[in-house]
Order: structure tokens, then C-alpha cells, then sequence
């Protein structure tokens, strides 16, 4: 086995500062880069949603004829923009690919294989660090005004049996019985025992940064933006203010940007910016002992050490358009249909860019030619589910480890060529 002394990790949101430590437990000597500091990017704005029981895909059958009213309906949860729609269509096409059943239900079992161990893996580390209430295993309620619009279809029932997942099916009495601040026109509710929440993403990835550069790990706020790449190994790291950064391994988990990283190595990801949307209500009026989702207006709400923090939507415009914040007054609209007692004051809108694939999988692999170069990115709404998970099969990869689990739903071959690459990265 090749032993990695130097490996440099370039991202520092959940997925990165996760993999950072859990090779510096390895005895690797790692150093962290990201233009901002740990957790500003989309890790800062999630919804804080841990689901250890997420099995169902976003690309399900018929999605095709609900995209109309998703885009047309003043409140509904998806926006494309028509100048980056042809840039997007690609994309689209191979989204509705992955809804073909055959493909769902395989997405299904490795969305489960990675979901499935998070609280075992996130709790016994934040318990260490003095932090094990930052995520709670406390549950999650689906509710919907419609009798059976909680449960989703029938193929979603299928993927959770499959699975083991836990789900108790809830009527109107005892929905409002588990969240007196729900209206009392909810219908039909599920409830997941066995997801949970974190109660500030951001400073749980803080939390993680500092316990990394305690135990003696480097976090330096830069951009990789060029690779050497040594025949006989490794290689040197260029980053933007013109820092020379020679390593061993390398780890792309850089959110939204990993596209262009991995293109330095030759792989093509079709990778697109999700944009979503929150708003945080400091003085809402309201407390939730576990998160809420609204499967009929689509958004989730979460309370939090900031306050209430409600989150909806999916926006397509790519990564140099300027945010709409009409999603976010939405988003306020919204919360307040499903919360009559809901106080707005105060709101604070954010916006995030997911980095999100077509089929909802991220990819976690070995550059081609190159071992110790490991792609850990595209995690979609699941990076704070997915993020300990990947760390174990990073630290697997680069040190040659089996994993624990069958990665190969995730390889980027599953849709990259490889070309040429590049010897620099597209600017941001």
C-alpha cells in the first residue's frame, strides 16, 4: 500500500472538512483549501435535515407531466431560467432518465447505502468534541391536505419497504397531536423515527474546522486553480494567489466548482448549480421538536439555534446569475400557509448553490490514470446526510482499503468520457 503523507482536500463544506478528518486520523498530514472560510458556501444555509431514511429519489416516474406546474404555478418549487435552458436541457434529459423505475429503484439502494450509518458516524465524533447535541435524532413528519399526499406514490412505499426504513402513517388528530402549530387542515402525515436534524449547519462544520486544525491539520483560504501532475506520483497544486502545494493525495469536494476541478483530470460530470433558497425567522412564534416538510407546497421547516429556519425550492439559472429573491418571499408566503401563528419580523434570506447530477448520486471515485486523486462531490440536498459516509470511502480510496459498501453507483464513468485534461481550471 502507497501511504499518502501529504494530501491536500480542496473544499471546505461538510463533505470536505469530513474527509480532511478522517485522514488526518489516518496520520496523513492534510491541508484544506477553500476561497472561503469553512461552511460559507452551501453547507451555511441547508435545511438540517439528517435522513438516514431518505430513499426515495427527486427523478421519480411522471415527473415529466408535473414540470408545467411546478414552473408556471406562482408558488411552485421550480424556476429555470430560459437564457441557461440550453445549456440545462442535457441535463433535464438525463434527469428524466434516472426516473425510468429500473433506475429509480438502483438510485434507491445506493442513496440507502449511503444514508443509512450517518447518525452512527456523525454522534460518537460531535460527543467527543463537547457537541453531540448538534444533531438530534429526533424524526421527521412528511404532512400533506390530501388523504394518502404524505405518502407519495405507490413506488415510493415499495423503495422504503425495500429498505427497512421505519415510517409511521399519521392521521389529522395525531399530526396536530406531534406539531400544535400546524393548521388544522393536514389530512395525512408520515413520520421517519430514524432521521433527525442538526441544530446550525454551519457551525457544525466550524466545529469540525476547528477540531481539524487542533489535531494539527491546515485550512488556508485559496482557490486550487492548476494541477502538476508527477509521473511517479502525486503532484503540485497551484493555487490562486500563486501558492505551490505539493501532495500525495488529493481530494476534490468542492461543491459547485467540482466540475471544473475534476476536468483538470479529464472527467466530464454533468454537474449543474442548484440554486435554493431559505429564509430564518429569529422570532417566529414557533418551535419544532423535530423538522416539518409540506409535501403540497414544498418546503421544510426546522427549528434551529438561529430560530425557525424554513427552506423550498430549485432554481436553475447557473452559477454567474443573480439570485431571485422572489423565491425567498415565496418561502415566507409558504411557511405562513402551513403555520398560522408564524411571525415574520426579522426575516434573513439567504440563497445556496447545490451541487447537483441528474440522477441524484454523487460521484466518488479515482481520477482516471491516478489513485491518489479522489473525486467527493455532487451530494445534492443530502452533502450534510451523505458527508460522513463519503469520508470513510475517501480515506478507503486513498488508502487503498476496501470500502465498506459497493461504490460503484457513484464512478464517474457512469457518465464522463475522459479526455485530455486541461491544465488549469475555468475562472471563477
Amino acid at each position: 500500500m502507497s501511504f499518502p503523507k501529504e494530501v491536500l482536500v480542496a473544499g471546505g463544506g461538510i463533505v470536505g472538512i469530513n474527509c480532511a478528518i478522517e485522514l488526518q486520523r489516518c496520520g496523513c498530514s492534510v491541508t484544506l483549501v477553500d476561497p472561503r472560510a469553512p461552511g460559507d458556501g452551501c453547507s451555511f444555509g441547508n435545511a438540517g435535515n439528517v435522513v438516514a431514511g431518505a430513499v426515495v429519489p427527486f427523478s421519480m416516474p411522471g415527473n415529466l407531466l408535473k414540470i408545467p406546474t411546478w414552473v408556471l404555478s406562482p408558488y411552485g418549487p421550480l424556476s429555470i431560467s430560459l437564457r441557461h435552458l440550453p445549456r440545462l436541457a442535457p441535463w433535464l434529459m438525463r434527469w428524466l432518465k434516472a426516473s425510468h423505475p429500473a433506475n429509480v429503484r438502483r438510485i434507491s439502494k445506493a442513496m440507502h447505502a449511503l444514508h443509512r450509518e450517518t447518525f452512527d458516524l456523525y454522534l460518537p465524533l460531535l460527543r467527543e468534541l463537547g457537541e453531540g447535541d448538534l444533531i438530534k435524532k429526533a424524526g421527521q413528519l412528511y404532512v400533506s391536505r390530501h388523504p394518502h399526499g404524505a405518502d407519495g406514490n405507490a413506488l415510493s412505499g415499495v423503495l422504503r419497504a425495500d429498505a427497512g426504513i421505519r415510517v409511521e402513517a399519521l392521521s389529522g388528530g395525531q399530526i396536530k397531536d406531534l406539531v400544535p402549530a400546524l393548521s388544522n387542515t393536514y389530512r395525512s402525515g408520515i413520520f421517519f423515527p430514524d432521521n433527525g436534524f442538526c441544530a446550525n449547519p454551519h457551525r457544525l462544520v466550524q466545529v469540525l474546522a476547528s477540531a481539524f486544525v487542533a489535531r494539527g491539520g491546515i485550512i488556508q483560504r485559496n482557490a486550487l486553480v492548476a494541477v502538476e501532475r508527477d509521473p511517479q506520483g502525486g503532484g503540485t497544486a497551484i493555487l490562486e494567489s500563486g501558492t505551490r502545494h505539493r501532495y500525495d493525495g488529493l481530494v476534490i469536494a468542492a461543491g459547485v466548482w467540482s466540475s471544473q476541478l475534476a476536468a483538470m483530470f479529464g472527467a466530464r460530470v454533468p454537474l449543474e448549480a442548484e440554486r435554493g433558497y431559505h429564509v430564518t425567522l429569529p422570532q417566529s412564534g414557533i418551535l419544532l421538536n423535530l423538522p416539518v416538510t409540506n409535501c403540497d407546497l414544498h418546503i421544510s421547516a426546522t427549528s434551529m439555534e438561529m430560530g425557525l429556519r424554513i427552506t423550498g425550492g430549485a432554481e436553475f439559472a447557473g452559477l454567474k446569475a443573480k439570485p431571485s429573491w422572489k423565491f425567498a418571499d415565496r418561502i415566507l408566503d409558504l411557511g405562513a400557509m402551513t403555520f398560522p401563528g408564524l411571525q415574520c419580523s426579522g426575516a434573513k434570506k439567504w440563497v445556496g448553490m447545490r451541487p447537483s447530477i441528474p440522477d441524484g448520486l454523487p460521484v466518488l471515485d479515482r481520477a482516471a490514470g491516478d489513485r491518489k486523486v479522489i473525486f467527493a462531490f455532487g451530494n445534492g440536498h443530502y452533502g450534510l446526510t451523505e458527508a460522513p459516509m463519503m469520508a470513510r470511502l475517501v480515506k478507503a480510496l486513498m488508502m487503498d482499503e476496501q470500502p465498506s459498501i459497493d461504490i460503484s453507483p457513484y464512478s464517474v464513468s457512469r457518465f464522463s468520457s475522459v479526455a485530455s485534461a486541461p491544465a488549469s481550471a475555468p475562472s471563477r
